[in-house]
């Protein structure tokens, strides 16, 4: 049984608030892994249309977080390795794509955001701040796709981002070595700045495959997991 609460709040984007929401049930396992998901039923507990619902369980099949399900339903992933393996796989292809656009594209005040960024993920590591830098973590990855100018590969980074975020807080929420990923994003961020698109892409890679390396190494779940009643 889902607690979710109905939206009473119509933002101009209410499919973005609708997955925000079933986004937030999968990391907080309120919808459990293997958990089949009804859309009439979201709307109902959401107080929405079908509309809304639809294009963010749309979204969230694009992303990776829920599959295909029997003849036409769909229910949220379960743990694995092998998923986890390449989340991070596709992130580092498509960030170090994105390092490289970034180091010949972007504006200088882009490499100044992008400096910056990586600069305060690094302080926040280096204070202890987890969730400083998870938020500056975020925002840098983002930063940099965002300087490609290819709005089509910043929505690409933006899923594949999301994808590994919710796995890794759902199903491996041991901490890794954020000072090293900070010390990472500098370097990343000054190849840019620099306008070395090799040595920004191949910093990128390393750091995603850095990170896939620590999170597997922490994986530590049952991947038997058995589908949970209807959400």
């Amino acid at each position: 049984m889902s607690t979710l609460k109905p939206l009473s709040i119509k933002p101009e984007s209410l499919t973005q608030m609708v997955y925000d929401v079933i986004r937030e049930a999968i990391v907080s396992k309120d919808f459990a892994p293997g958990t089949p998901v009804s859309e009439a039923k979201l709307a109902r507990e959401l107080q929405v249309s079908k509309t809304p619902v639809r294009e963010a369980l749309l979204r969230l099949q694009s992303v990776g977080l829920i599959e295909p399900y029997g003849s036409r339903g769909v229910r949220v992933v379960s743990p694995s390795l092998e998923r986890i393996s390449q989340a991070y796989e596709i992130r580092g292809i498509l960030e170090s794509g994105a390092a490289r656009l970034a180091a010949e594209h972007a504006t200088e005040e882009a490499k100044l955001t992008i400096l910056r960024s990586a600069a305060a993920s690094l302080a926040a590591a280096e204070s202890g701040d987890s969730a400083g830098f998870s938020k500056w973590d975020g925002i840098f990855h983002l930063d940099i796709a965002a300087a490609t100018g290819s709005a089509r590969l910043e929505t690409l980074v933006e899923n594949a981002l999301s994808l590994t975020r919710v796995l890794r807080q759902r199903d491996v929420p041991a901490t890794t070595d954020a000072t090293k990923c900070g010390n990472q994003h500098v370097e990343i961020a000054n190849a840019i700045a620099a306008g070395d698109s090799f040595v920004a892409a191949e910093k990128a890679i390393e750091h995603a495959h850095d990170v896939q390396r620590m999170v597997l190494n922490l994986a530590d779940f049952d991947q038997s997991d058995s589908p949970a009643e209807s959400v």
